[in-house]
């Protein structure tokens, strides 16, 4: 019961109180893995078999330590629930997130363009010079709609399974999965391990979040979109699944580097509109209760059954 206050109490906390960017511990880490990168990774004439080892080890160096430290002082603190509700408030981090995506829709609404575009390219790692409108407003939809799967709920998943430690290292994955991105050039060798390992951990807890929101928008059109999706990875199913809920195409074709990729689109009937972004930012508000309410329920249960 205590857990299911303290991760009630971190939902209620973030989705009300941004904590500053600058000032963010995880800030540290974005910087330490883009300079890690600098470092350490080989050149691009090198066998991809280098390219692994360096994203391997880099991750590892400046994780595993770390990692281990913070669980190591949880366990011997006094009070470790005050700790471990500070962690879980850190690693969630999905206000800033959302102040992104208002600042764009705000920037949209007064047809600034080229702000729009700017906000977006902080937060996307693709090409963004060239995106219509519509291209912004479907970016920032899908962005956000990710980061709520990965990073908001895998974060309370893992915090669940296996306590701050364990959600600590997956946050972590994530961050130096983002920073090492693999449509970046010179990265899919590099960030490969570190991204499989993020993606296998981040599956379960994505899913059941794009399942949630599906509930809360439009079910049928949700598991039918995920039933037409024509890609097997992960994120188009994702994208279908949470497309389709809210009745707008998602995906398609996106430059990164200056190289097109051509991704089917997935989803609903009807290309995303400017009001769409209000309904996609109300649908993970919904989600985010809808979660709440299925924790409570579960920890309740097993309190109960604890208890007999």
């Amino acid at each position: 019961m205590q857990t299911l206050a303290i991760v009630i109490l971190a939902i209620a906390i973030n989705s009300v109180w941004r904590w500053p960017e600058k000032y963010h511990p995880l800030t540290l880490f974005r910087l330490l893995a883009k300079g890690m990168a600098q470092k350490v990774k080989p050149q691009a004439t090198d066998p991809p078999r280098q390219h692994r080892i360096s994203g391997s080890l880099g991750a590892i160096v400046l994780i595993a330590p770390f990692v281990v430290l913070v669980a190591l002082l949880v366990y011997m603190a006094e009070y470790p629930l005050f700790f471990d509700a500070i962690i879980l408030l850190c690693l969630l981090d999905f206000a800033q997130a959302k102040r992104q995506y208002r600042r764009i829709m705000a920037a949209l609404a007064k047809d600034q363009k080229l702000l729009a575009r700017e906000i977006l390219g902080t937060i996307v790692a693709r090409d963004c010079q060239r995106l219509s409108d519509l291209g912004i407003a479907k970016a920032a939809m899908e962005s956000l709609l990710l980061r709520f799967y990965y990073q908001v709920c895998g974060v309370i998943f893992w915090f669940l399974i296996g306590g701050p430690a364990i959600a600590l290292g997956y946050r972590l994955l994530l961050v130096f999965s983002w920073e090492w991105h693999w449509r970046l050039p010179g990265y899919y060798w590099f960030g490969l391990p570190v991204r499989r390992l993020a993606r296998l951990l981040a599956i379960v807890p994505a899913f059941i979040g794009a399942f949630m929101l599906a509930i809360v928008t439009h079910p049928v059109r949700g598991f039918k979109a995920i039933t037409q999706c024509k890609h097997s990875d992960p994120t188009s199913f994702l994208l279908a699944l949470s497309g389709g809920g809210l009745g707008v195409k998602l995906g398609g074709p996106a430059i990164y580097g200056g190289n097109m990729v051509r991704y089917h689109r997935v989803g609903g009937p009807l290309n995303v509109k400017y009001s769409d972004m209000y309904r996609c930012i109300q649908a993970i508000s919904h989600t985010s209760l809808l979660l709440c309410g299925v924790i409570i329920i579960l920890m309740t249960s097993m309190h109960v059954m604890f208890i007999q």
